[in-house]
């Protein structure tokens, strides 16, 4: 009978202060740049889906900037979640970054980058800024 081996890049491998230390930055991230943005687009009158807001996760090894849009029907139900940045969380504290693109594909644009590098990268590219 085979061996199973364990598989590589677990949430087990992303250590639990890392996993807090990830989100914690991003959610400040995202309230002090984008989430004053939300409440303005709330409160027009929309034809199309509207943000309605802005948030971190993680998943894995992965860690995602993500919004939340809502429907013109205005029913939580239609809700809907588009994930537009990727840390991947890669070893030794060093991260891969990651934008969604057209291609319904993730595209690696910078590789080996410490937690700080890549906070000050979303925050000078817009590439990786969540669609508001």
């Amino acid at each position: 009978m085979a061996q199973r081996r364990k598989a590589h890049g677990t949430a087990a491998d992303v250590p639990e202060s890392m996993r807090r230390e990830v989100l914690k930055r991003a959610n400040e991230l995202l309230s002090r740049k984008f989430e004053p943005r939300v409440p303005l687009e709330r409160r027009r009158r929309h034809a199309f889906n509207y943000p309605i807001e802005v948030f971190a996760e993680g998943r894995g090894r992965y860690f995602y900037l993500c919004t939340r849009y809502r429907t013109p029907g205005g029913r939580p139900a239609d809700d809907f979640v588009v994930r537009s940045t990727r840390l991947e969380y890669t070893d030794l504290g060093r991260f891969n970054l990651a934008y969604f693109r057209h291609t319904n594909r993730w595209w690696t644009v910078y590789a080996g980058l410490s937690l700080s590098e890549c906070f000050e990268t979303i925050e000078s590219e817009e590439l990786f800024w969540p669609v508001l």
